[in-house]
């Protein structure tokens, strides 16, 4: 009797761990990638393949900065509160949220583990300048949800809805990319704004 009473505790005991592990393993099916880049840009088209390659045709909406006034706005927005001002700028999401946002080329194959890191914390994982940081304020990250994965500038009122351009096609183009040209992009409008005032 004292066996069975032994083997039960245990049986429970490795249901309850294997439950655990289950519950915080993070289900990559569930992950999602909304990427801001440059067609002249070979870091971002390098994403562009390595995302969908890893995570399936559907992971990525991309969107485009060249010749696009309304995704650089946005990416303009996404720099004051990110100071990501680099392509690519790759948000992921995890279940419909974003859990992260990270400037340049990485291992999309760690997404899984940043997801898990900024749950753990009950933050938002930003990954600029070769450093990481964790982002908790929940006004920031609402923002920041707006511009990835809705698309559209958190400080105005909704009005119409757009429609994200999702690509997974690479460009021949050759260029430069990074801050160079977009910190130009992302400035023009913060002084344009001074200067009004």
């Amino acid at each position: 009797m004292r066996k069975l009473v032994l083997i039960i505790i245990g049986l429970l005991f490795i249901s309850t761990v294997s439950y655990a592990v289950a519950e915080a393993q993070v289900n990559p099916d569930k992950l999602h990638f909304y990427m801001y880049g440059a067609k002249t840009c070979p870091h971002c088209r390098r994403m562009k393949e390595e995302i969908p390659r890893v995570y399936g045709n559907d992971s990525l909406t991309y969107y485009e900065l060249v010749d696009n006034a309304e995704n650089q706005a946005l990416f303009s927005v996404q720099y004051q509160y990110t100071g990501i001002a680099g392509v690519p700028a790759i948000g992921i999401a995890y279940d419909g949220e974003l859990k992260a946002i990270v400037e340049g080329e990485f291992n999309v194959s760690m997404a899984p583990e940043i997801v898990k890191v900024a749950m753990d914390n009950g933050g938002l994982i930003l990954v600029t300048g070769g450093k990481a940081y964790i982002i908790k304020n929940a006004t920031i990250i609402q923002k920041l949800q707006i511009i990835y994965v809705e698309h559209r500038n958190p400080d105005e009122p909704v009005t119409t809805t757009t429609t994200p351009t999702n690509t997974t096609t690479g460009s021949s183009d050759n260029g430069i990319c990074g801050p160079g040209i977009l910190v130009a992009l992302a400035v023009v409008p913060l002084v344009l704004l001074k200067r009004k005032r």
